[in-house]
């Protein structure tokens, strides 16, 4: 069980070093294009802007739920990729259909994922509301 939970709690490690990690690049990428201009403000622009904005966070998490899947696949707890894959996604994101499950041991793990997975979507809907935020008070200036 203590092995379980470390392992769990290095998988929380990895996810968010690999969440915050894009955060960083998208805070960078975003910095750069607003280079002391102002942003367009028109629909098409800021639309365009928020949709990349969106790809970004969803590739992030693609990220995330495969690094689970790998070890879910990698520790024999489901008998395929596309059946870890797809675990993980519905667990990540805490869909939770249950028509595929993991063996006791690996349940924690996959609670520990469902919580992951709520403050990393958490983390993302904040950081995609302070943006469009900044976006707006610096308008107003």
């Amino acid at each position: 069980m203590t092995t379980i939970l470390i392992l769990a709690f290095g998988l929380v490690a990895a996810t968010v070093l690999i969440h915050t990690t894009f955060l960083a690049l998208s805070i960078r990428w975003l910095s750069v294009r607003n280079d002391g201009s102002a942003y367009d403000f028109h629909f098409w622009p800021l639309t365009w802007l928020f949709v990349r904005l969106v790809w970004i966070l969803l590739i992030s998490h693609t990220v995330q739920i495969a690094i689970w899947a790998c070890f879910y696949y990698w520790g024999a707890a489901l008998p395929d990729f596309e059946s870890a894959v797809y675990f993980s996604s519905v667990t990540y994101t805490t869909i939770g259909y249950g028509d595929v499950l993991v063996s006791p041991p690996w349940r924690i793990i996959a609670t520990v994922e469902g919580l992951t997975g709520i403050v990393m979507c958490s983390l993302s809907a904040a950081f995609f509301f302070s943006v469009m935020t900044r976006l707006f008070l610096n308008r107003q200036h």
